[in-house]
């Protein structure tokens, strides 16, 4: 059975407690980033529903766990938003309340799973609550959680939660080191990216985003070199709060390099381009340009049809100033 190693941990509690009788009815797996919760409660479910398995993992050849890998199996329960809405309404959760009330369609228990409990609604939330307070019996509730959304002390109070985090860096590079041949440079620049979730590291990898980032990267360099970073702004089109990120994470490394040489800077495979911006750069008007990429990230992320042109306008006239470009 695969599972990533960071999770093996959280996987063998839950499970010994489950053999063991102990476990709580409703198990709420708490993680800040993509770190593979979603994994981690299939497989979970997979061994619980299991009926040959013979030790703390699934046979994953029987039928029941062959169902499940088609997410057929009738006592696995995955409550998701119904189709071109956003949140998951109360007749959704009641539809399935009814559905559990009735006993196991193999005679053993019943998993309801809810991979993204921060859609369900305010009513949905409440209904939920009193299926919490007095549930049915043979029923385990599986609840995944991102840290980052609110949700209510109450509901959290009826659960047992398991906070997950990502691997240290150390761990995050050896994993990868084993699936993906990449230089251990960029491997951690795309991990520190990624909040040290391989997993995101890993996307970044797969799609064209790296080539992407790379690319800009050296727009930036060469536009520096002509003294003409205005030009920048037509590579913005695509991906725009991405490359305000970016550039973000970039200066904040100069920073961090002005301050100790040795510190841990993000962008690790762009020291030349760091060196160069930290030469014409001093520290004051680092935090000063910084805070302006900052507040252009939050006008492209929260003003709806905003004109990106518009706003890049302030920090790359601010940026071509410090550089004594105008």
């Amino acid at each position: 059975m695969k599972i990533y190693p960071w999770l093996k941990k959280t996987y063998k509690i839950i499970i010994n407690q489950h053999i063991s009788k102990k476990l709580h009815h409703a198990v709420l797996i708490r993680s800040r980033i993509n770190i593979g919760s979603k994994k981690l409660i299939f497989q979970l479910c997979k061994k619980i529903l299991c009926k040959k398995s013979k030790n703390i993992f699934s046979c994953n050849v029987c039928h029941y766990c062959k169902l499940i890998d088609s997410k057929n199996h009738p006592d696995l329960n995955i409550i998701l938003p119904e189709i071109n809405k956003k949140s998951i309404g109360i007749e959704n959760i009641i539809k399935y309340i009814k559905k559990v009330q009735n006993t196991s369609k193999f005679g053993k228990q019943t998993i309801i799973w809810i991979p993204k409990v921060h859609l369900l609604t305010e009513s949905s939330i409440n209904s939920f609550l009193k299926i919490l307070e007095d549930p049915p019996s043979k029923i385990i509730f599986f609840l995944d959680y991102c840290s980052f959304f609110k949700l209510k002390k109450t509901f959290k109070s009826r659960c047992i939660i398991y906070d997950i985090y990502p691997p240290i860096e150390k761990k995050g590079l050896f994993w990868f080191k084993k699936i993906k041949k990449y230089k251990e440079k960029n491997i951690l620049t795309a991990l520190r990216l990624s909040e040290n979730s391989p997993i995101l590291a890993k996307k970044i990898f797969d799609s064209s985003i790296w080539k992407i980032r790379k690319k800009f990267y050296k727009k930036i360099e060469k536009y520096i070199k002509k003294k003409n970073l205005f030009k920048l702004i037509k590579h913005f089109k695509n991906n725009t709060s991405k490359k305000i990120y970016w550039i973000f994470s970039l200066i904040l490394d100069v920073i961090k390099y002005y301050y100790n040489k040795n510190s841990k800077i993000i962008n690790l495979d762009q020291k030349k381009l760091i060196k160069i911006i930290k030469k014409k750069n001093n520290l004051k008007n680092l935090y000063f340009i910084i805070n302006l990429w900052k507040k252009c990230f939050f006008y492209i992320k929260n003003i709806p049809n905003v004109n990106f042109k518009f706003i890049l306008l302030e920090p790359l006239i601010q940026w071509e100033k410090i550089f004594n470009f105008l």
